[in-house]
């Protein structure tokens, strides 16, 4: 079969003859359809804390969307070393089968998998949003910011501020669930005055995709006479800006603000029951994503070259 194989770690995979999967004991075989390029998917093939053993040469892809041999569209979590998603066919644990409604096509529901999941997981596990409250999107330019910006919507918050670098997606968010929003691309001082001008009465919950500066930016922007009385829920989700923020103390006393790390995960019932309301509301427009499409032949030449705001999904 033909697939994106990674000959050496940390450089791009190759498109190139791979042998094709069985079935073991638990899993099933995915005529895959269509796999998503993500930060997660580019971490297994260079970093030995997310390879989970993967040794070269191995197929790319952690994840994807494609058919089972009765016709069942299915999403997917291709986790047995060397297979992978980014190939015609992959292997599957029967317990990672997502169903995809025929309103979803394969491109949006490959698109959706992980950046949907890890905006609707924090807000409905770990945060539990309640409805009312307000919500700040820290790094909302990306995709899954894009998304968690429309999830809080869906979910009910009251108000959602979306705060990031692309003023261009930005001002599409007005139109996508952002209340307001705070461009991060200016100085120090432009960015306060910003969140000076959208902070209202504060912020209930943080989701924060980015880290290092902006997170620096926004402890020092809250005024405390503006934290809410039940404390501001900060959840850490990514750190695209860098791995560490230099948080000032007093800054962090003052602002009321509770930290909270995103890496444990709910059971895998409440993840597909959560994978059914992302479908759901998809399938209704009233969760969007941009993707840009690119056949698997071009793997190696589109393996970094991402579109700011829009995910690239491959087409088998």
């Amino acid at each position: 079969m033909r697939a994106a194989v990674v000959h050496t770690v940390g450089q791009a995979p190759r498109y190139a003859e791979f042998e094709e999967p069985t079935a073991g004991q638990g899993e099933v075989l995915i005529d895959v359809k269509a796999a998503a390029l993500t930060n997660l998917t580019r971490l297994v093939t260079r970093d030995p804390d997310y390879s989970e053993g993967r040794t070269p040469p191995f197929v790319a892809g952690v994840e994807g969307v494609g058919t089972l041999p009765d016709g069942r569209r299915v999403g997917f979590g291709a986790r047995r070393a060397p297979f992978g998603s980014l190939a015609e066919k992959s292997v599957s644990p029967g317990i990672l089968l997502f169903d995809v409604p025929d309103g979803v096509d394969d491109i949006t529901a490959a698109g959706l998998i992980n950046p949907s999941l890890s905006s609707w997981l924090p807000l409905a596990s770990h945060i539990q949003l309640q409805q009312g409250e307000s919500v700040l999107v820290l790094g909302a330019t990306g995709v899954a910011g894009q998304l968690a910006v429309q999830i809080a919507k869906i979910l009910g918050a009251g108000r959602v501020v979306a705060a990031g670098r692309n003023e261009e997606v930005l001002k599409q968010l007005l139109n996508r669930g952002a209340d307001a929003i705070v461009p991060l691309g200016g100085s120090d001082e432009e960015v306060a005055a910003a969140y000076a001008d959208a902070i209202g009465d504060g912020f209930n919950v943080v989701l924060d995709y980015v880290w290092g500066h902006p997170a620096e930016q926004f402890l020092e922007a809250l005024p405390r006479e503006l934290v809410v009385k039940s404390g501001v829920r900060y959840l850490q989700i990514g750190n695209s800006a860098g791995r560490l923020a230099a948080i000032d103390g007093n800054a962090l006393r003052r602002s009321g603000v509770t930290i909270i790390g995103s890496g444990s995960l709910p059971d895998l019932d409440e993840v597909k029951a959560i994978w059914g309301r992302v479908m759901t509301e998809t399938a209704a427009g009233n969760l969007k994503i941009d993707v840009v499409t690119a056949p698997l032949s071009e793997i190696e030449t589109r393996w970094e070259a991402d579109v700011p705001g829009k995910r690239t999904v491959i087409t088998i």
